[in-house]
């Protein structure tokens, strides 16, 4: 949608910065964030008595030089900062990011934005191996401590599953319960690197060490019991701790974390485990910023298809459904534990891992396992489902699993 042009001034900006959040696929939700306080601040720089523009500034005006720098140079003082701040004047990360956001207004108001250059950010040097090892193992003294709380399982969970697989913050939120296999050996990934669109993101699937098998384990049953008061399905991996509100409506724990809360639910967390943990033997204190976990992660990571092809869909579940029968015939049988139920139980683990690995649905797998004579808990297991995944698949689905949903 076009851009009102008889606007003026920060009315002017504030549609600009309307119509670059509409884009969808190029905008993130922290870029929008970036955005809407980029055309506020410079809306206020309006008003200032410094700024050589006022209020009645036109599109093509607002994008000049001159008055580009005095914004600038302004909002580097934190004259423009709406509540005050310990630290009065801004970061050069901020002016960049003011930089490509004014870019990305002029283009919505279709003017040309004479902006000051950029210098190449430096490179972050990457974690060393060393210190990525002495992280890992501080990770596994926490998992250890069996008093450990919500917070500190979560944190524990995130953690170890970042370690493994170098996510950054946008993938980790939007993780779901789908996304992890049966048996929690593996996770499916979508990548999305910083400045790729949204057609270029691509679909892995990254094996997890014991430790993040471990640390799942512990915060599946944690996030059931967060969810008590969050109606309807759910589907996100990481859930808050504790009630929050959005705007002005109230909302519950257990809903899920979007990347602001994710960062603070992060450092909070660390931070006390920090201070906790001092002293013990073997404790190096975990980085307060997620990015030092991932920096220098290089994960053995396999191409995922980002649907089901629907002729492999249908020759998975026919071999998932034969496997199943197979394993149920086994169990009834009068010797179970001998080596044809093993047999059977590996064969129908690995039919399921690779029907979940084309992005079968859990329940559509489940299903198939059920009419095949794996009905419950225990038979499940068997086939290579972890128990506290299916309690979690149960509350996604907000009416359980089919198994249950034939015994209603």
């Amino acid at each position: 949608m076009a851009v009102d042009q008889d606007l003026r001034g920060p009315h002017l900006l504030l549609a600009a910065a309307t119509e670059v959040r509409s884009w969808e696929g190029e905008i993130s939700q922290a870029r929008g964030r970036q955005v809407r306080w980029v055309a506020g601040e410079y809306g206020r720089a309006l008003a200032h008595p410094d700024h050589p523009l006022g209020n009645d500034a036109d599109a093509a005006t607002l994008f000049r030089r001159g008055p580009v720098d005095k914004y600038l140079e302004l909002a580097g003082r934190g004259v423009l900062r709406v509540r005050a701040a310990a630290k009065a004047q801004s970061s050069d990360h901020s002016r960049q990011i003011r930089i490509e956001v004014l870019a990305l207004l002029a283009k919505a108001l279709g003017v040309h934005a004479d902006l000051p250059p950029q210098p190449d950010p430096a490179p972050k040097p990457p974690v060393p191996k060393r210190a990525r090892s002495l992280l890992r193992t501080s990770l596994q003294e926490l998992a250890d401590h069996g008093d450990a709380r919500p917070g500190q399982i979560r944190m524990l969970a995130i953690g170890a599953t970042v370690s493994d697989t170098g996510a950054r913050s946008g993938e980790l939120c939007a993780w779901r319960i789908e996304d992890l296999a049966p048996s929690l050996e593996e996770l499916r990934i979508v990548r999305r690197p910083q400045g790729w669109s949204k057609d270029e993101a691509y679909v892995e699937l990254i094996a997890l060490s014991g430790l993040s098998r471990a640390a799942l384990r512990r915060w599946l049953p944690e996030r059931q019991a967060l969810m008590e008061r969050v109606r309807g399905t759910t589907t996100a991996l990481w859930v808050s701790l504790h009630a929050n509100h959005r705007g002005d409506y109230p909302v519950p724990p257990g809903t899920p974390l979007e990347t602001r809360g994710l960062f603070r639910a992060w450092t909070n967390a660390v931070d006390q485990t920090n201070r906790e943990m001092a002293g013990e033997p073997s404790w190096t204190p975990l980085p307060t910023r997620m990015e030092q976990l991932r920096r220098g992660v290089r994960p053995k990571a396999s191409p995922a298809p980002w649907y089901p092809d629907a002729e492999r869909a249908a020759q998975l579940l026919d071999d998932v459904a034969a496997r199943g029968r197979e394993l149920a015939k086994a169990r009834r049988s009068d010797e179970p534990g001998t080596t044809t139920e093993h047999e059977a139980r590996l064969a129908c683990r690995k039919a399921v891992r690779e029907a979940w690995a084309e992005g079968i649905e859990h329940v559509v797998q489940l299903s198939t396992l059920v009419e095949a004579g794996l009905a419950d808990d225990a038979a499940l297991a068997a086939a290579g489902w972890e128990p506290a995944l299916l309690v979690a698949i149960d509350r996604a689905m907000g009416w359980g699993r089919p198994s249950k949903a034939k015994a209603v």
